[in-house]
């Protein structure tokens, strides 16, 4: 067991009960009439506390006068016997250190007292959803305590046993409610009477927020609880013709100012941008009177310790097609200010949790073909895609969410499952709530007329992606693709006018496959792709190239048959940019195989992203598509813009002396130009982009004729003497890779050599005169160059050279009376 330091302390303040112990501050109440001489007893909710270190908890102070009135205007001071454990400032608690304290509250001459342990606290130790869940796995509680303890930790109940303490990673929308009144009937008749509080509306007497023990109208009650009118401790300041009615608890520190603040955000921002667009109003509460706050209008209620950020809550049963609805607030999300805890300096998030749960309201008011919570994906998308309407760039609390879905791009658009958002306290967030990107797309593209259109959809359809498939221009098949691209939010996107960065200054970027595409020493690499990708789901390839040896590249499209035989809604996007920089983008569905030359500059990508979607969907969600074959890139040092080196011919026949006949050659063969195009599609290899350029490299270069031998007493010489190549004097036939097909017989028996084939053939016919000298010899003779070079015989049966592992072409090869020897190496383009 722990030993907490000030443990001793902590025992002497209890016994004397310390009424004054530590230091002490005022924490005023606005109001015109200080009630705070009329305090008879005071009391603090929650009756106990366990904190972690670094773990904030919001105490209330609950005054009332001899008669048991509640008092709204009470001055309390609060005071924490000792504060290097735990502090406490306008009744907000703050773990410092493990050890414990006990906090007093005063007014007037009444008093209260609590007693706060802190728990030592490690980032790297489970959640408290992990820990609960490995308990229930291993037996340690059942069911029913699982989820009593899910609730507990949400709403930091000190019922909690501390074992199960742990730090809680919550998402927007607190769903443990959603659970416990799903399951509620279910329950048996203890956990009912310890749960059902949490089943009342918050100003309810016998709420969890009012009652520090379980209410006494659920004991032995196999029922849900009735509510109650309104206690005196929950006060509203709204205006009455208001559409919303805010509710604070009038002894808990700035929730009076954040109740003023969301009056005004909601008269003057939320509900107005909202309803602009056509959107029902949220449905009136008017047939649950005296248990609705008063009145018809929309309640919405300041929580105190509340883990998440809010939750709309549907009277009646979570299980419904339409129902009347009160919203819960955190009071946690304004910021304070760093020298004074009681004032508040930014309110940005309560507003935007406020723009969210309206949302979910109007959503409630649509009478759904289905259960409204079998729409959950787009309900929690379409209600963060609301902040971003409302507020746009002034607050941005929906990107606190972009992470959830641009880490996942794999995973299908309607998928809920939770662990992927990476900021702290989120971690426990469906990822259905980064969905809102989507929405956000196509309002910014289309306008926001479709979100209304969509909800308008879910009262005839039962799948919701049917319903947003009927409505998006072009239907999802179109923008599916579009919004993959604008995903990416990265170079060269995020500077284009259709993209996150700027409509909204999302930083956040897609998770992506970085893969490097140099061929660090290697003469050949293949990387193959995912050849499976589940419905309404994204996949980003990035490769980065730096080395100027990484020369050829064969990018094959296995989804290509998929696309252009069995007509699957996939496309493959390509963003590539050159030796200048400059991107391009190019639809690569429809190829089976695309190249690029990094010799040539305008085709030295230094990054390639692959992107491909799919925008097949199933009505009831999932799926996948299988690709008929693996996609790949292969990269290669073949050279493929120019090979330049030398090459040596020498005959010498039979019975010759001296030298021989050598021709030296200084050769180059480079693309011709118009194929070296970025376009460039070969017309003898379909369904291919930017190959077969380097298959015929046509020479140039010089050549220097030297005839120095002897043969039967007569001298033959020629030369020195140095000859320009003729253009059509021959050529280097290439074969990097020997995937590719053709449907001419030529074509395709060059293509079926070996990958990293080559030929090469060099001739000039020009005549010479070749001096004869020596008794009885006559000349002179004529004679001409000739074989320049052969680097194989050529026939059929002939096997091609093949490129150095270095890339070099290099060899020697012999044919009938002359030897043929070459080296030459591939180029850049400089």
């Amino acid at each position: 067991m722990p030993v907490f330091h000030g443990a001793p302390r902590l025992a002497l303040c209890l016994l004397t009960f310390v009424l004054a112990c530590g230091s002490t501050e005022p924490d005023p109440t606005p109001g015109e009439d200080d009630e705070t001489d009329k305090v008879a007893a005071l009391t603090l909710s929650p009756n106990g506390a366990t904190l972690l270190v670094g773990e904030s908890l919001t105490l209330a102070a609950h005054a009332v006068d001899s008669t048991g009135q509640v008092l709204k205007n009470v001055q309390v001071t609060w005071s924490s016997y000792l504060p290097e454990y735990v502090t406490v400032t306008g009744g907000r608690l703050k773990g410092v250190t493990a050890g414990g304290s006990v906090i007093t509250a005063k007014a007037g001459t009444a008093s209260a007292t609590l007693s706060v342990i802190v728990m030592p606290y490690d980032a790297s130790r489970p959640s408290s959803r992990e820990v609960l869940a490995s308990a229930r796995e291993a037996g340690l509680i059942n069911d029913e305590e699982l989820l009593a303890y899910q609730v507990y930790a949400a709403f930091s109940d000190p019922r909690l046993p501390p074992q199960y303490k742990a730090r809680v990673e919550s998402g927007f929308d607190d769903t443990t409610l959603e659970a416990l009144r799903e399951r509620f009937d279910t329950l048996s008749a203890p956990m009912q009477e310890a749960l059902g509080m949490y089943l009342l509306r918050p100003d309810d007497p016998g709420s969890w927020l009012n009652a520090p023990l379980p209410d006494t109208r659920l004991i032995s009650q196999q029922s849900r609880p009735v509510c109650r009118p309104t206690s005196g401790g929950w006060h509203s300041l709204s205006r009455s013709y208001a559409k919303v009615k805010v509710w604070f608890q009038v002894g808990v520190g700035t929730q009076r100012e954040q109740a003023l603040i969301l009056d005004e955000a909601m008269e003057k921002e939320i509900w107005p941008k909202l309803m602009a667009l056509g959107l029902k109003e949220p449905l009136t509460d008017e047939a649950y009177s005296g248990c609705n706050g008063g009145s018809p209008h929309l309640d919405i209620y300041l929580m105190r310790n509340m883990t998440g950020r809010g939750l709309t809550v549907p009277e009646g049963y979570f299980n419904s097609t339409q129902a009347p609805t009160y919203i819960l607030l955190s009071d946690s999300l304004v910021e304070l200010e760093p020298t004074d805890a009681t004032k508040i300096k930014s309110a940005a998030n309560l507003k935007g949790a406020a723009a969210h749960e309206l949302m979910h309201a109007i959503q409630w008011s649509y009478k759904t073909k289905d259960w409204q919570t079998r729409y959950g994906w787009i309900r929690d998308a379409t209600a963060n895609w609301a902040i971003d309407h409302v507020y746009e760039q002034k607050l941005q609390l929906e990107q606190d969410f972009a992470d959830c879905f641009m880490s996942t791009p794999d995973l299908h658009l309607e998928d809920r499952s939770t662990g992927h958002c990476k900021r702290p306290g989120l971690r426990d967030a469906g990822r259905d709530y980064g969905a809102y990107l989507f929405f956000q797309f196509l309002a910014k593209k289309h306008g926001p007329k479709f979100v209304v259109d969509a909800l308008e959809k879910l009262t005839t359809e039962t799948s919701s992606l049917t319903a947003v498939d009927s409505v998006v221009p072009g239907k999802l098949e179109k923008a599916w693709p579009e919004f993959a691209k604008v995903l990416w939010n990265q170079a060269p996107i995020d500077t284009k006018a259709e993209s996150f960065n700027t409509w909204d200054k999302l930083s956040e970027k897609v998770k992506s496959n970085a893969l490097k595409g140099d061929l660090a020493g290697a003469p050949e690499l293949k990387e193959e792709l995912d050849d499976e990708l589940n419905n309404l789901a994204n996949s980003y390839d990035h490769f980065t190239f730096s080395d100027p040896n990484t020369r050829s590249l064969l990018f094959h499209n296995g989804w290509f048959k998929n696309i252009t035989e069995s007509k699957e809604p996939v496309k493959v996007t390509a963003l590539w940019n050159d030796a200048s920089g400059t991107w391009h983008e190019e639809d690569w569905s429809e190829y089976e195989y695309v190249g690029l030359c990094r010799d040539m500059k305008s085709q030295r990508a230094q990054d390639l992203i692959i992107i491909t979607s799919n925008a097949k969907f199933a009505p009831g969600g999932g799926g996948s598509l299988k690709a008929a074959k693996t996609p790949y890139l292969k990269r290669s040092n073949v050279g493929c813009w120019k090979y330049k080196g030398t090459t040596k011919a020498a005959e010498m026949a039979p019975g010759w002396s001296g030298r021989g006949k050598i021709l030296d050659a200084n050769v180059e063969y480079q693309v011709l130009g118009a194929f070296a195009t970025a376009d460039y599609d070969h017309p003898s290899i379909p369904h291919t982009k930017r190959l077969g350029a380097f298959m015929i490299m046509p020479p140039s270069g010089d050549f220097t004729l030297d005839i120095s031998y002897g043969f039967g007493g007569c001298n033959y010489t020629f030369g020195p003497t140095k000859y320009t190549l003729g253009t059509s004097g021959g050529v280097l036939l290439m074969n990097p890779f020997n995937e590719l097909k053709s449907p001419d017989p030529d074509t395709q028996d060059w293509l079926s050599h070996a990958s990293r084939a080559y030929r090469s053939a060099l001739a000039d016919g020009r005549i010479v005169s070749v001096a004869v000298s020596g008794r009885d010899c006559h000349g002179p003779e004529l004679d001409s160059p000739g074989n320049i070079l052969f680097t194989d015989s050529g026939e059929p049966s002939a096997s091609p050279q093949l490129v150095k592992p270095n890339g070099e072409l290099s060899g020697t090869f012999r044919m009938g009376d002359t030897t043929f020897d070459w080296t030459l190496q591939p180029q850049a383009e400089p």
